[in-house]
């Protein structure tokens, strides 16, 4: 079973005054870039001496949209990291889900579950996020899943 949390609880990454696209090009550069550097622990299995590194980062397009934030129409540039890399496969994401990044006015705000979403509520927005019942807690923070 899904459960869901808003957007406040999330922290920002970055407060600079960079575009969205920017903040999205900067977040997939990184994801590239761990990409690069896991290809090291392959080297001695797949390669030839002298071989290029192969490291292809892949995303479905449906993992960046838009999600609608505010009853005057703003929107949030949604990036879910379902990654996936050369040998490692889909890595960075596991049973509690993926990263996913909200992205707004260029800061991006970062929480780990299932593909958030906004929802209209009596002419106000909701970002949910869904979660895994594992990454549910009561009051003392002991999980009921």
């Amino acid at each position: 079973m899904l459960k869901y949390l808003t957007i406040a609880l999330l922290l920002p990454m970055s407060l600079s005054a960079a575009s969205n696209e920017e903040t999205l090009q900067y977040i997939i550069a990184d994801y590239q870039a761990q990409c690069v550097k896991a290809q090291e622990d392959f080297r001695d299995i797949d390669y030839e001496a002298g071989d290029p590194i192969v490291a292809e980062l892949g995303l479905s397009e449906d993992n960046i949209y838009e999600i609608t934030i505010d009853k005057d129409g703003k929107t949030a540039t949604v990036l879910h990291a379902y990654f996936s890399c050369t040998n490692i496969g889909y890595s960075w994401c596991g049973t509690s889900g993926c990263d996913s990044y909200v992205i707004v006015d260029g800061v991006s705000y970062t929480s780990r579950g299932w593909k958030p979403m906004s929802v209209d509520i009596g002419g106000g927005y909701v970002v949910l996020i869904p979660k895994s019942g594992g990454a549910c807690h009561n009051s003392l923070e002991i999980g009921i899943s």
